[in-house]
């Protein structure tokens, strides 16, 4: 896979899921946090560096859609993968117009979690690579106006 190795947040009120999609990652060689709840990961995000967060939709306390929405406000550089059972109340496009980046519907092979968790990943980083393309240009722009505005004063 990938060479960098992230911190992931797996959310979600199913132990065995937790345990499985934690267990996973781990293998692969990223770090891994779990959190029963939104509200549990907005606690663990507080204390934690989280590079990425996968969550499922239907949860006590804080549903997918409210822990989404708060991660995307505070934490926008971090991408979100959806899980969810459910896709009658929790679409794809609801799940991805407030802040994910991935969806994948339960049941799900590890193959798949693991294209879309490329997918994430790799998007993330490109986009990541292009904010710092455009600061490194903008700061080049103002020197260059800075050069600039010097000659013609000298």
């Amino acid at each position: 896979m990938e060479s960098a190795k992230y911190t992931f947040l797996v959310v979600d009120d199913e132990e065995l899921m937790r345990y499985l999609i934690a267990s996973y990652l781990s293998k692969l060689g990223h770090s891994c946090f779990t959190a029963t709840d939104g509200v549990d990961a907005l606690e663990k995000m507080k204390k934690n560096k989280i590079d990425a967060v996968i969550t499922d939709m239907r949860m006590d306390n804080t549903d997918g859609i409210t822990l989404i929405n708060q991660i995307s406000k505070k934490y926008p550089e971090v991408p979100i993968m959806v899980m969810t059972a459910f896709d009658k109340e929790h679409s794809e496009g609801t799940a991805i117009s407030i802040g994910a980046r991935e969806f994948i519907k339960k049941p799900f092979s590890l193959d798949e979690f693991a294209v879309r968790l490329r997918k994430m990943i790799n998007d993330s980083e490109m986009i990541k690579r292009m904010k710092k393309e455009k600061n490194t240009d903008a700061n080049l722009q103002d020197l260059m106006n800075e050069l600039e505005k010097t000659l013609k004063d000298s």
